[in-house]
This record gives structure tokens, C-alpha cells and sequence, in this order.
């Protein structure tokens, strides 16, 4: 069993509850763990042996550069979906963290993020 991990990517986007915030936009910075055996990639050296991160990241800017969410955890769902549907057959499970930092409520903190994770059945 392996882990690909993508870390910090980051995307400008027009998300939030607030019309301020979709107005002005603002940076999310996103986290993918996925989980799977990376055995046979680890010999073959072939990456249609693995899940393409590549692939996931132009998934990840495809959904949340053309997509506008009033909240993050809808935004973590879709690209969720997004893996599920392209690479399921390979993952046990992904995970997704999404990190925004431009929160208009009072208080000093550096970000809020959430999690979300999704298992996969093998049938």
C-alpha cells in the first residue's frame, strides 16, 4: 500500500458565502492524499500503473477555477466526485483538505480548513 500526496496547490478563486467574497475572490490552498497500492508502479516504472497526479491537479484547477461554491466543503465534495468518477478503480480512498484564509469573521487565526475523505469500494 502507498500514498501519493499533493500538497499546497493553490487556486484563486471566486468562493464564499459572502457576495464580498465572491466579488473580490480570494486563494484556497488545497491538500490530496490518495491511497493505494503502488506495488506494480514501483516495478513497472509506468505510470498507467499508478493514478496520473498530474491528472488530479488539472481535475483540481478544472473544478475550482469554473466553479464558484458558497462553501469549501461543497468544494471538497466536487473534487471528490471528480477523482472518484476518473481514478476509483485504482484508490482505496482519497482525502482532500481545502484551506482558506481570507475569512471575514472577527478574530486573528491564520486559515480555516476543512477535511474530507472518501472511501472507495472494490467490487
Amino acid at each position: 500500500m502507498g500514498k501519493i500526496r499533493i500538497n499546497n496547490l493553490k487556486f484563486y478563486t471566486k468562493n464564499g458565502v459572502l457576495k464580498e467574497e465572491r466579488i473580490l475572490g480570494q486563494q484556497l490552498e488545497v491538500d490530496v492524499e490518495l491511497t493505494l497500492d503502488l506495488t506494480k508502479a514501483g516495478k513497472t516504472d509506468n505510470v498507467a500503473d499508478t493514478v496520473n497526479y498530474a491528472e488530479v491537479n488539472n481535475q483540481i484547477a478544472e473544478r475550482l477555477e469554473n466553479e464558484s461554491f458558497n462553501l469549501i466543503e461543497s468544494a471538497a465534495s466536487a473534487i471528490l466526485d471528480d477523482i472518484e468518477h476518473l481514478h476509483a478503480a485504482k484508490l482505496q480512498k482519497a482525502l482532500v483538505r481545502i484551506r482558506k484564509y481570507s475569512v471575514p469573521m472577527p478574530g486573528i487565526f491564520d486559515n480555516i480548513e476543512i477535511e474530507m475523505e472518501r472511501e472507495f469500494n472494490k467490487k
